[in-house]
This record gives C-alpha cells, sequence and structure tokens, in this order.
C-alpha cells in the first residue's frame, strides 16, 4: 500500500441481492450501474463504505484493496486525528443506495448500548456493536410506514378493524378506543400494540383474525390508505402480525428530493421506492413482521420509542440546487447537489473523510498532487472515497449533474 496519495479514489462497491429487492425491468441499481440485469434476481442495495460485511474496494498497486484494509492500515491518513479517535479507528458511516420492489421488515435498531448488549449476547443476529440512524433521501419516490402515529389517529384506525378485539386481549381494545385524548390513550394503544406483538405466536388465532379483516376490507370500493396497503402486503405475506402496522405507524409519500430521518428505537418498514441512504456504519436490525428472517418480538418491544407524533419530512419544499439533509447523527452529514453543466463547488475536507456519489450526469474533480494540478472524471452510478489527509478538493460539473457528499460533522 505503498503508493495510498491524498487523491480522490474511485470506489468499487458491492451489490446486496436480497429477496425484496426490484427486478426485471423495475431493477433501479444495474441501470444506475448501467451493468446488464440478470432475469429475475432481485438488486436491492449497494453498499458503499467499509462495512466488513461488503466492504468497498479501491484501486492501489494495479490491484483491488477493500477499503476497510486501507483504513486499517492508514488510518490515520484516511481518517484523520478527529474522527480515528472519536470512532476508535472505525469508517463512520455507511453510504447506500436501496430499491425495495416489496416491503422490506417492520423493524427498529437498537441505540449504542443496547447495540453492545445484543452483539455481545446473540451475534448470529446482531453483527456488530454499532447503533444505526439513518436517513432515507427519495430518488424518485419512497413509501414507507415510520414511527407511532398521533395516539388519537391510531384510535381512529383502530375503529376500522373491531376484528381485532377477537385477537387481543378484548380489554385493551376497548381502553385504547374510549380513553380520551391524553397521556392514557396513548398508554392504552401502546400496551395494546405490545399486546398484538406478543400474541404473534397463537399464529391460528392471528390468521383468523387477519383474514377475517381482509375478508371484509375486499369487498370495499374505496379502501383507506392503510386498508389498501393491508390488502396489498398481505397478498405478499398472507396472514402476518406486521399487517397491524399500517393501523399504528405514519404511512409516509416521498417526493424525489424529500427525505425521513429514522433514529434508534423507531419503528419503520420501507415499502416501495427507491432511495439513497446513509447510517452509521452497522447491519444491526430488529424485525418483527413482514419478513422470513429472525425475528425478535421481545428485543423489538423493549427497545421501540413510543413518540406519537406525525412524521417529519425533510426538505418537505423539495429544494434541489443543493440541499443538505440536517439531522442528530454524529457519523453523517450528507448533501444532494444538482449542478448546471460548468458550475463548479469546492470542498475542503477539515482532517475528515467523505464520500461522493454521482446519480445522473458526470462530474471532474481537481486536486493538488505534489505540486500539480491533477482531474479525474466520474459518470452516472460512479463513485469515490476523499481520504482524510486530501485537504481540499473542487467538483465541477462537465454536464448537468446530480451527485450526493458525505461528510463527517
Amino acid at each position: 500500500m505503498a503508493d495510498f496519495i491524498p487523491r480522490p479514489y474511485k470506489l468499487f462497491n458491492k451489490i446486496q441481492h436480497y429477496d425484496w429487492g426490484a427486478r426485471n425491468e423495475n431493477a433501479f441499481i444495474p441501470k444506475l450501474l448501467g451493468i446488464e440485469i440478470q432475469p429475475d434476481r432481485p438488486y436491492a442495495e449497494l453498499w458503499i463504505g467499509a462495512h466488513p460485511r461488503a466492504s468497498s474496494e479501491i484501486e492501489l498497486d494495479g490491484r483491488l484493496v477493500p477499503l476497510n484494509e486501507i483504513i486499517a492500515g492508514h488510518s490515520k491518513d484516511s481518517l484523520g486525528g478527529y474522527v480515528l479517535n472519536k470512532f476508535s479507528g472505525a469508517f463512520p458511516f455507511l453510504l447506500k443506495v436501496l430499491s425495495a420492489g416489496r416491503a422490506l421488515s417492520v423493524q427498529t435498531h437498537p441505540n449504542k448500548s443496547q447495540a453492545v448488549r445484543l452483539h455481545a449476547s446473540s451475534p448470529e443476529n446482531y453483527p456488530d456493536d454499532n447503533h444505526k440512524p439513518e436517513i432515507a433521501v427519495a430518488i424518485d419516490s419512497l413509501t414507507a410506514l415510520t414511527g407511532f402515529r398521533p395516539a388519537a389517529a391510531i384510535a381512529s384506525s383502530l375503529r376500522m378493524v373491531p376484528e381485532l378485539s377477537e385477537y387481543v386481549d378484548a380489554r385493551l381494545f376497548d381502553r385504547a378506543l374510549a380513553a380520551g385524548n391524553s397521556p392514557d390513550l396513548e398508554k392504552s394503544v401502546s400496551e395494546l400494540y405490545a399486546d398484538i406483538m406478543r400474541r404473534a405466536k397463537e399464529r391460528e388465532k392471528l390468521a383468523a383474525c387477519i383474514r377475517k379483516i381482509r375478508s371484509r376490507l375486499s369487498t370495499k370500493e374505496m379502501p383507506a390508505p392503510e386498508e389498501a396497503q393491508f390488502l396489498a402486503q398481505y397478498d405478499m405475506f398472507g396472514p402476518d402480525v406486521g399487517l397491524f402496522s399500517f393501523f399504528f405507524f405514519n404511512m409516509v409519500q416521498l417526493k424525489p428530493g424529500q427525505a425521513i430521518f429514522t433514529d434508534a428505537g423507531v419503528p419503520h418498514a420501507y415499502l416501495s421506492g427507491n432511495i439513497v441512504e446513509c447510517m452509521a456504519n452497522s447491519d444491526n436490525v430488529v424485525r418483527a413482521g413482514l419478513t422470513n428472517k429472525f425475528k425478535d418480538v421481545a428485543t423489538l418491544l423493549n427497545i421501540v420509542k413510543y413518540d406519537f407524533a406525525e412524521c417529519r419530512v425533510i426538505n418537505s419544499e423539495q429544494k434541489m440546487d443543493e440541499v443538505t439533509y440536517e439531522t442528530k447523527a454524529e457519523e453523517f452529514r450528507i448533501t444532494r447537489f444538482h449542478k448546471r453543466q460548468g458550475s463548479n463547488r469546492n470542498f475542503r475536507s477539515n482532517g475528515r473523510p467523505s464520500v461522493c456519489l454521482v446519480l445522473e450526469g458526470e462530474v471532474e474533480v481537481r486536486w493538488a498532487e505534489e505540486g500539480n494540478d491533477n482531474a479525474r472524471r466520474f459518470s452516472r452510478g460512479e463513485s469515490f472515497f476523499v481520504p482524510a489527509f486530501l485537504s481540499e478538493y473542487n467538483v465541477s460539473s462537465v454536464i448537468s449533474a446530480d451527485y450526493f457528499v458525505v461528510e463527517i460533522p
């Protein structure tokens, strides 16, 4: 690795072929990368970063070397002193392109201390000890569930599924509908949700309740959005306890450029759409429904947050020219640029690494190396890593370009 010098490095990234990924003509990721689409193969996520499970690679000495190995061997040059100390020598974020052909699992993520305990007790299910705050930025659109709705709105939705009282403790169900607009209502709704999830192991009773709801809703000419999703996801997953999420969680429809931030403990599920996603460098997921993977209802109920609020959409006005998606995450700050041909932008590293992903068009990156000006072009689907010891670089649009830059605040 003798030739690791301060310059931008093109990244060679890994694709994850999870079963929920988009396929065939809807497969966004291979179209983005300009590669051949393999028939009926799901293309779910493109990982851009240094996670050991699927680290990106850079070219050094004529061969491809995993980025996590570069960081381990050149930690000060690649990360800089601040990141090296703050994140214990680890690259702090993971950037993804995610393409959901069908719903992902109903899930939440642990906070840092919870992640440490889960990894220690069950490393096969929780592969690292890090938390996973994340942001999802819609490329074209995103339909998602995220966080508990205001309790009064949940109570209103529950009146649409009276059959639920035959599955859960009927007293809890009645209490959730009868309580007023007060903390009593929030307490009643949270108790009801927990009861629903704990009873998921009563499979015959669960299936009978869900099929009864489906039978009634399927006769409606104009089902409400949550009812329509209940029916659609039933066709995919059958009588799954995750179907009740549509009556508890906020359902959002993001337009291009809009985003949602998901902190630890916030329940969520992406249903469809193509997004750029950025998160702390972790793969910890606590699942409880709409999946065939490992489910951990007890852990989800232990860490879930009952915030009862409408979902906040970041960049609701769809600003496109240049928008920084502000979040509380310490691991990343992501900015989207949509620049016309000939425009340029200077970036200073402040001794911290960054990553750039070109979503559309073509950019030219310029930097000084040993007193000489250097340049390299990157086009649609390409990305590059800027190590901390490159102090400054410039990105200009060769043609109209749409690109993301992830920095560390």
